[in-house]
């Protein structure tokens, strides 16, 4: 019998792997109609290999429990309690289970899935993500900077680790890469089909993290109203624009109003209490993880404004890469040193190309800061922080290769071409 399901289970697996690999291909294939010149095969490979390794190389280790944590367990114990209720009930709308919750329970419902089988699914839909932030990046900035977008976002040791997790993150890079994928439709051409693709991400992330949700979907509303305040020389457009935006505006200013209202902002407080360190735990015993980052007060809008700088740089520099007391802050020292070296490329390159930053960016700029603000808010460990920082770290990596590519051709310049064009994006491709 235990062979019976041994046999069954890497059947489930195989036929797993095949259909994320087929659906990959499809959507590159779908992606390149357009974009001949789109070449991140071999990368895309590399860096489902490396996930796909890392899957098996825990799975025989002893890191399993300190690497991946307990929320796993939470969500696969949800997603099973889900999962034997009969379909239409507690699935959509998910009520009190959030999305991730309901994608584990369907593929446990419909496919008897094992975790390390969802987890093949998981690098999927992360790789997905990652693939439409490339494709944004080849739009607007050509495919040098898209090719070494993907390898960047491959070899990242944080979503190295965090794309195949049973977590939010795999659908949160999802719900980043439709935004990027819509903003840079928006903001090249005024495409109102990159508003479909951008609500799209917002929709999906606001189900999986409901505050980073909401901060994506002011994002796409500010490169909305920024693409068409540019291009008031096409006045039909961009009024249709701008009022679309209005709306938008007034059916979601209640939310974001009770987002940020006393009562959520005394929640929000709660919850760095909770995780910051010197807090009382559920024993009574002061909070004594080392990664527990220090307390702040953000029970007011004032006091938000006051102290949000300062969890910005916990989110960016912590931990440490001195911080090795266990197996998961080793590898997250690693990652670290990773995000502060790419941190430092990126400011380099955006002082030499400081004039294309805008032009070139502002569809991966806006998601970037917007989230960097979601995550400092939330993080009251740095451990938890490190694990948002991975999506920083993909928004991050395509900026990076397209002031990369800018600061590159102001550089071949010829010395005699006299005062240099501002440079435009190139014309708006579609998918």
């Amino acid at each position: 019998m235990g062979s019976q399901n041994t046999l069954t289970a890497t059947e489930d697996l195989v036929l797993t792997m095949l259909v994320v690999g087929y659906g990959l291909a499809f959507v590159l294939q779908r992606l390149r109609r357009r974009r001949s010149m789109l070449r991140i095969g071999q990368p895309l490979v590399f860096g489902i290999v490396l996930r796909v390794l890392a899957v098996f190389g825990i799975n025989a280790t002893s890191l399993v429990t300190s690497v991946r944590g307990g929320d796993e367990t939470t969500f696969l114990d949800f997603a099973h309690v889900l999962a034997a209720t009969p379909w239409g009930h507690g699935f959509l709308p998910h009520g009190p289970y959030q999305l991730q919750t309901v994608l584990f329970a369907v593929q446990l419902k419909a496919f008897s899935l094992t975790p390390t089988a969802m987890r093949i699914t998981q690098i999927g839909i992360s790789m997905l993500g990652i693939m439409l932030i490339a494709a944004s990046v080849y739009d607007l900035a050509g495919p040098r900077p898209a090719r070494l977008t993907v390898w960047l976002c491959a070899i990242d040791p944080a979503n190295l680790l965090f794309n195949s997790g049973l977590l939010k993150e795999p659908l949160m890079v999802l719900a980043s890469g439709l935004v990027v994928f819509g903003a840079t439709k928006i903001w090249r051409g005024l495409q109102l089909d990159g508003a479909v693709w951008a609500a799209l991400g917002g929709l999906i992330a606001i189900y999986t993290r409901s505050y980073a949700g909401w901060f994506l979907v002011s994002a796409s509303v500010l490169v909305l109203v920024h693409s068409a305040l540019r291009r008031l020389d096409r006045p039909g457009r961009a009024t249709s624009v701008l009022f679309a935006v209005f709306v938008i505006a007034f059916v979601t200013t209640p939310t974001l109003l009770t987002v940020t209202s006393s009562k959520s902002l005394q929640t929000l407080q709660a919850s760095q209490n909770g995780n910051a360190a010197g807090a009382a735990t559920a024993t009574g015993q002061a909070n004594s993880d080392n990664l527990a980052l220090e307390r702040v007060d953000f029970s007011t809008r004032g006091a938000v404004v006051r102290n949000l700088p300062g969890r910005i740089f916990d989110l960016i520099f912590r931990p440490f890469p001195w911080q090795l007391q266990d197996s998961s802050q080793q590898i997250g020292a690693i990652g670290s040193l990773v995000a502060l070296f790419g941190l430092g490329a990126l400011l380099f390159y955006g002082y030499h190309a400081r004039r294309d930053v805008i032009a070139y960016t502002a569809p991966l700029l806006y998601p970037f800061v917007f989230l960097l603000i979601a995550y400092a808010l939330s993080a009251g460990n740095a451990g938890t922080g490190f694990r948002y920082r991975s999506h920083l770290v993909l928004l991050g990596a395509g900026m990076l290769a397209i002031l990369r590519e800018r600061t590159i051709v102001a550089r071949d310049q010829p010395a005699d071409a006299g005062e240099p064009v501002p440079a435009q994006p190139r014309q708006m491709v579609v998918a």
